[in-house]
């Protein structure tokens, strides 16, 4: 059998077989707006190369030849485990070009052709600027293989949204480029017909701005080589910290090595990085568990990126939450140490995932106690009906941080719009297994009670249907709703500046 690297310098007169993930968006490398806005399309097919062209045209020019990049994916089939099935190698080609030159705030019109046949055209908008009104959607844990996650991406597709921030837990079980083949493209970028039962290919007219999750981090490359593969198709804007102890730890032989010649500048950039759309500021944080995102210098950085902007909005996208009721990962707190940086910097709203429900803080302050306090695992309680509940005692490291809240009880997000503090809302809705039973009702499990480390926070819990959240912002308004499965609105807040 030849290798793929032997197909690639065959005549280009041959076809794909199958196009695995059909071309789809994604941000460019600024994340500032500037006078030309840069978008990437990418798509993958199976080891057969094909003579594919792309040409985009801003409104009203002519069409620009973009070049095609091509990098070959080869993984060795991971030593299966019984009773699991053994895996065949994977081969694929990861085809990409840059849209370079667009106008801000237009349209433009991309084509992508093989042997001259149109695969997708597409027409869509670059970013707009600060004073223009954008729509923007917010989900998180969403790729198992269940239904729901189709039904949650075509209700998505129906709201039309500029741009969508996938909250963690992109692909599950184990973020691999086998997952992505399974479940994700599927439903995302490759539906011919939109539909509660196919999804929708919101990828191809949108670019959908990564967060890591625990799950898209897990596995190691030694063992499983297709690990970590959200490196591999999604982009980032190239902003952030430099490589460090804070990002996806990788082995330091050769595993590594094929890793950082297909991930290329996506590692680092992908765990930390900001950018500006409309008139928001959005800041990526990565606390997947695959570094020390509480680092002194994460804080740093994060502390100075969001001084330096002029946003009227600033949010913040992580996977894991600071602050949240669920029993499941209650104890997951380190984030909470970032609370002083985003009050004293004007955060409006952060936005996690991680915990499979919708929840919604009222606005608070939140001062922590020194240091991060040991988790001791708690018996039940001998009456206690839900004996069945997880330890809330998380397995290492331990994180839970005590401090002292206060909080806004006025601000109700309709006739009091003006917060004092940051609202903190958890979207983890998007298609994985939901989450059910909140800590307030087993508060003796807690170490101490829960003295300094809960306060009734929570001002909307939702865990019936999937869901996700979208978001309506001008430079004065911002007006978020939360919308289930069957495409009922549950809940909504605004808040004016």
């Amino acid at each position: 059998m030849k290798s793929l690297l032997s197909l690639l310098c065959l005549t280009a007169t041959a076809s794909a077989q199958t196009i695995l993930a059909q071309p789809y968006l994604q941000p460019g490398p600024r994340g500032g707006l500037e006078a030309t806005d840069e978008m990437r399309v990418i798509w993958v097919t199976d080891q057969t190369p094909g003579n594919f062209t792309v040409e985009y045209a801003p409104k009203g020019a002519k069409p620009i030849a973009a070049k095609v990049d091509v990098a070959p994916m080869d993984f060795a089939a991971p030593v299966a485990k019984p009773p699991a099935p053994a895996e065949k190698d994977q081969h694929y080609i990861r085809y990409s070009a840059a849209l370079t030159g667009l106008p801000l705030d237009s349209t433009f019109t991309y084509v992508v052709k093989l042997d001259g046949k149109v695969i997708r055209e597409q027409t869509t908008h670059t970013r707009v600027g600060t004073g223009k009104p954008t729509r923007f959607i917010l989900v998180g844990d969403l790729a198992d293989g269940k239904a729901s996650q189709n039904v949650i991406a075509h209700q998505m597709s129906l709201h039309k949204p500029h741009y969508t921030v996938l909250l963690g837990d992109i692909i599950y079980p184990t973020g691999r480029a086998y997952h992505y083949m399974k479940y994700f493209w599927s439903t995302y970028s490759n539906p011919t017909e939109p539909s509660d039962k196919n999804g929708a290919p919101m990828m191809g007219s949108m670019p959908f701005y990564a967060v890591l999750g625990n799950h898209d981090v897990m596995g190691k490359l030694a063992t499983t080589p297709d690990s970590y593969a959200a490196y591999y198709f999604f982009n980032a804007p190239q902003n952030g910290l430099p490589e460090g102890v804070w990002n996806t730890a990788l082995p330091k032989d050769d595993a590594a090595k094929p890793f950082r010649t297909l991930a290329g500048k996506n590692y680092p950039a992908l765990g930390f990085y900001s950018f500006d759309y409309g008139a928001a500021h959005i800041v990526v944080l990565d606390n997947s568990g695959g570094g020390k995102s509480d680092d002194p210098a994460v804080m740093a950085w994060l502390d100075q990126d969001l001084k330096a902007t002029k946003q009227p909005w600033k949010f913040v996208a992580l996977h894991v939450p600071p602050f949240q009721v669920s029993v499941n990962h209650y104890s997951a707190q380190r984030q909470r140490k970032f609370a002083p940086i985003f009050e004293a910097n004007g955060v409006d709203v952060v936005f996690a995932g991680h915990v499979h429900n919708f929840q919604r803080s009222k606005p608070l302050r939140f001062l922590p106690a020194s240091g991060v306090a040991a988790a001791v695992a708690a018996k039940p309680l001998p009456d206690d009906p839900k004996a069945n509940v997880p330890s809330l005692a998380p397995k290492a490291p331990p994180s839970y941080v005590n401090g002292t809240f206060t909080l806004d009880e006025a601000f109700d997000g309709a006739k009091q719009t003006s917060p004092k503090g940051v609202i903190y809302v958890v979207q983890g809705g998007g298609g994985a297994k939901l989450y059910t039973g909140t800590v307030d009702k087993n508060l003796a499990k807690l170490p101490n009670g829960g003295k300094d480390n809960f306060a009734p926070f929570n001002a909307k819990y939702y865990e019936t249907l999937h869901s996700f959240t979208v978001v309506d912002l001008t430079a004065k308004k911002f007006e978020m709703r939360t919308i289930n499965e069957k495409g009922e609105e549950i809940d909504r807040c605004v808040i004016e500046k």
